[in-house]
C-alpha cells in the first residue's frame, strides 16, 4: 500500500471525488411534490461512501430557479452591472452548496483535496447550473477538473472502442451556418490550424463553413467520415416546454434534439463540443430521453446517442467569449493535457478575462463526461 506519493517521480496521488445527487423514486416529480434527494460523496480507490438525505424546500427551489433565470436574461441582454452578475453567480453557487452538500457534507469535502471532481447529477435536475456550486475551498469547477455525469434510466449505447483506434484524431468543424457569427469562423480557423503531425499522433480537420453547413452536408460527412471530435460553432436554443425540439441551427434549417438520436455516424465521437448558446441546458423534472425520440435538450440527445463526452454552454454566450474558450481548450487539449484539465484551463481564462465585464462564458461552460481522464489511483499505483 502507498501513502501520498507513487512512482519514480514522487508525484502526488490522484484523488478523484464523486459527488452524487440522485432521486430514489422511479416516478417523475409533480409540481408541488417534496423534492427529496440522496447525496453521496465517494473517493475513488476507497471502500466507503458517505451519504445523506436532503430535501429541496420550496423557498430554495424558487431562489435557484429565479436566480438561474435572471442570469439567463442578463447574459442575453447584458442588462445588469457586472458586479451584480458576479454577486448573483456567487449566491447561486452558495445556495447549491447549502441545499445539496450542507455543512455535514462540507466536513467530508474539507478532509479531501481532490485532483478532479465528477458530479453525478439526477436527470431531473439538469436545469440547474451545477458548475457554480462551491465547496470548502471556493467554486469547485474553477479549482479542479469538473465533469457532470447523469443518473438516468436510459440504457447507454455502445461507443467507440479505444483499443481499436488508430493514431489519427479526426475532427469535424461546423461553423457559422447562419452567416452572422464572424468569430465562429475564427474559432473554426484556429481549430483548423491544429491539423498536422504531432508527437505520436496526427490531427486531421474537416470543416463545413457558412452556407456549406447544411443539414444534408452534415449528415453526409457523418456517413463518410469517422470523427473523434465534433465541434459546432453557431446558434442553438433550448425549448423548455418541448425540449426535444431544442436545436442547432444549420444554413438550411434546424437539427432538433429528437433527430440527433438518429444521426447516421459510423461511430459516435468521443467528444461533441457545441459551442453555442444553451447547448448544455435541459428542462427540469424530465427524463434524459423519453420514448424513442423525446430527448431533454441537446446535451441529453448527444449523450444518449453515444458520445463519451459533451461540452456546451448553459446560458447564452458572446461570440467573442465562445471563440476565446474554444481556442484555449483545444490549445491545452493537444498541447499537454486531457479533456478535464483543458476544460479547466479554458474556464479559468474565461472567468479571469471576461468575468469582471459580466460575460458569463466561463461560468456557463458545461462538460458532461469523465473530467478526470487517465488520472486514476489504480493506474498510478500500477505505474
Amino acid at each position: 500500500m502507498m501513502f501520498g506519493k507513487y512512482g519514480k517521480g514522487g508525484q502526488s496521488l490522484p484523488r478523484v471525488l464523486h459527488i452524487s445527487i440522485s432521486r430514489y423514486r422511479a416516478d417523475l416529480p409533480r409540481p408541488g411534490d417534496p423534492l427529496d434527494f440522496l447525496v453521496s460523496i465517494h473517493e475513488e480507490g476507497t471502500g466507503l461512501t458517505w451519504q445523506q438525505n436532503v430535501t429541496l424546500d420550496p423557498a430554495s427551489e424558487r431562489f435557484l430557479l429565479d436566480t438561474t433565470q435572471a442570469l439567463y436574461g442578463w447574459s442575453l441582454t447584458r442588462g445588469a452591472p457586472p458586479e451584480q452578475t458576479r454577486e448573483e453567480v456567487a449566491a447561486l453557487g452558495a445556495r447549491l452548496y447549502d441545499v445539496f452538500i450542507t455543512p455535514a457534507g462540507g466536513k467530508v469535502l474539507a478532509s479531501i483535496k481532490p485532483t478532479a471532481v465528477l458530479l453525478d447529477v439526477d436527470e431531473t435536475i439538469l436545469n440547474l447550473p451545477w458548475e457554480l456550486i462551491v465547496g470548502t475551498r471556493g467554486p469547485i469547477a474553477q479549482e479542479v477538473p469538473f465533469g457532470r455525469l447523469v443518473t438516468s434510466r436510459v440504457v447507454p449505447r455502445p461507443g467507440r472502442d479505444p483499443v481499436q483506434e488508430d493514431a489519427t484524431v479526426r475532427i469535424l468543424v461546423v461553423a457559422n451556418p447562419t452567416g452572422d457569427l464572424p468569430a465562429a469562423e475564427l474559432e473554426a480557423g484556429a481549430i483548423g490550424l491544429l491539423g498536422g503531425d504531432r508527437t505520436g499522433f496526427r490531427i486531421e480537420v474537416d470543416d463545413l463553413i457558412g452556407r456549406k453547413a447544411t443539414r444534408a452536408a452534415f449528415r453526409d460527412r457523418l456517413v463518410q467520415g469517422d470523427y473523434d471530435i465534433l465541434h459546432f460553432a453557431g446558434h442553438a436554443y433550448l425549448e423548455a416546454g418541448q425540449p426535444d425540439a431544442s436545436a442547432l441551427r444549420f444554413a438550411d434549417g434546424v437539427l432538433p434534439a429528437g433527430e440527433v438520436l438518429a444521426l447516421p455516424w459510423k461511430a459516435p465521437p468521443y467528444l461533441v463540443f457545441n459551442s453555442a448558446c444553451e447547448s448544455g441546458r435541459a428542462a427540469g423534472g424530465q427524463r434524459l430521453v423519453a420514448g424513442d425520440s423525446q430527448a431533454n435538450g441537446l446535451a441529453a440527445a448527444f449523450l444518449a446517442a453515444g458520445a463519451h463526452a459533451y461540452a456546451g454552454y448553459f446560458w447564452p454566450v458572446t461570440d467573442a467569449g465562445a471563440e476565446m474558450f474554444a481556442g484555449a481548450f483545444y490549445d491545452a487539449l493537444f498541447g499537454r493535457e486531457n479533456v478535464g484539465l483543458a476544460f479547466l484551463e479554458a474556464r479559468r481564462r474565461a472567468v479571469h478575462d471576461l468575468g469582471d465585464d459580466g460575460d458569463l462564458t466561463g461560468f456557463s461552460a458545461v462538460l458532461f463526461g469523465d473530467a478526470a481522464s487517465s488520472h486514476r489511483r489504480d493506474l498510478a499505483m500500477a505505474a
